[in-house]
């Protein structure tokens, strides 16, 4: 009965906001904006077949449109609309939720029922947290629905956004919460919560550029080391059959002081590089990863084989027709960029769970402690 007290007092408050309905009302519209967009025999279709894209690929029963009809939602509907839209309308529709609850006049009568502090704060931030859990769950039924109807997938692991998207929010809605409970103010708890989120960006974004320059280096250090010792097996064997003035000799030669220097170039910008990543890194290690916790789910749904959008994104789709997938150049630039690519997604995918969700809800557990311990402190 104090459960359903809060949910309903929450329920009203959201109400009168007007912009959980918005909210809801937006992901409907963009369900029916996914669900019109199928595929025939000869490509794809937009605006339930008012308009159709001939393709190679995107037709049909093909595996690219599996992976091009998941990928817009893993990747896109995700990762802008549920990650940031509606995160930031959730927020805007939260962040009174506790500065009210504490609010005098309303948390004296709150308290003066027989029920724990304790219980009293985490039942309200559950509550909270219910109706983000909600809005997702009915966008993931819609999605979940259109993904069945319009490529026969019936996949249920659509509904890991839920937990996902829920985890995510609760991030930012745990800084909210202990900033709206010291300042009993929304809109202070708001935006202070908005900074913390744009820190976590310029900390999540950092360390992946910096990881991509780090990556590059090692990938043209293993390209020079490979030039070098090709080089000396070349010079080893004209040795045998040649005199020492042999032209090709000198040629060889110069090429490979040109490989050492270049290495040695290598080395250096990685020494460099790493200096600056490694304190980025451990940084990202004990912050809450926001990017890296939505990823999950593009981890989750993506084909194992690489017939994903990432691959049609970077254009890759006729070269995985038409050669091997794990055959690779190392002496072109775009085989290098691609090389570098492979690598940070593998290193990406290689993050445990517990790496990714465990670190960020001990963060999240360490606010949230913080903030229970004063309300259950505080003499209102």
């Amino acid at each position: 009965m104090q459960f359903q007290a809060l949910l309903t007092d929450a329920y009203r408050q959201l109400s009168a906001a007007k912009l959980f309905w918005v909210s809801l009302g937006i992901s409907v519209l963009v369900v029916i904006a996914f669900g019109s967009i199928g595929f025939t025999e000869t490509g794809v279709s937009i605006g339930f077949g008012i308009t159709e894209i001939e393709s190679e690929f995107l037709n049909a029963g093909s595996r690219w449109s599996r992976g091009f009809y998941i990928g817009i939602f893993s990747g896109f509907l995700v990762n802008i609309w549920l990650a940031w839209i509606a995160t930031v309308l959730a927020l805007i529709s939260t962040c009174s939720i506790f500065p009210e609850f504490v609010h005098s006049g309303s948390i004296e009568l709150t308290i003066s029922k027989p029920i724990g502090r304790l219980k009293l704060f985490f039942a309200k931030y559950l509550v909270s947290l219910l109706f983000v859990i909600l809005q997702v769950a009915i966008f993931c039924v819609g999605i979940f629905l259109c993904v069945g109807l319009r490529i026969g997938e019936w996949n249920p692991m659509i509904f890991a956004a839920i937990p996902i998207v829920a985890t995510f929010f609760s991030y930012l809605f745990a800084v909210c919460v202990l900033v709206g409970i010291l300042t009993r103010s929304g809109i202070t708890a708001l935006l202070i919560t908005g900074v913390f989120w744009m820190s976590l960006w310029s900390i999540q974004t950092s360390e992946a550029v910096l990881n991509r320059f780090v990556t590059q280096q090692q990938v043209d250090i293993e390209r020079f080391q490979e030039g070098i010792e090709q080089t000396n097996t070349k010079i080893a064997k004209i040795n045998k059959t040649s005199t020492e003035d042999d032209e090709r000799l000198v040629s060889l030669e110069e090429r490979n002081k040109r490989f050492v220097a270049d290495k040695l170039e290598a080395e250096e910008s990685l020494e460099s590089l790493t200096q600056w990543h490694d304190p980025i890194a451990w940084v990202l290690a004990v912050s809450p990863k926001n990017a890296q916790t939505i990823g999950l789910l593009d981890r989750w749904l993506s084909d194992p084989d690489g017939f994903d959008i990432a691959a049609i994104m970077n254009g890759d789709m006729r070269s995985f027709e038409n050669v091997e997938v794990d055959e690779f150049d190392r002496t072109t630039r775009n085989a290098r960029e691609r090389e570098t690519r492979k690598r940070m997604q593998d290193e990406y995918e290689s993050k445990s769970l517990w790496y990714v969700v465990g670190t960020s809800l001990l963060f999240e557990g360490f606010i949230l402690g913080l903030a229970a311990w004063y309300f259950r402190r505080k003499d209102f």
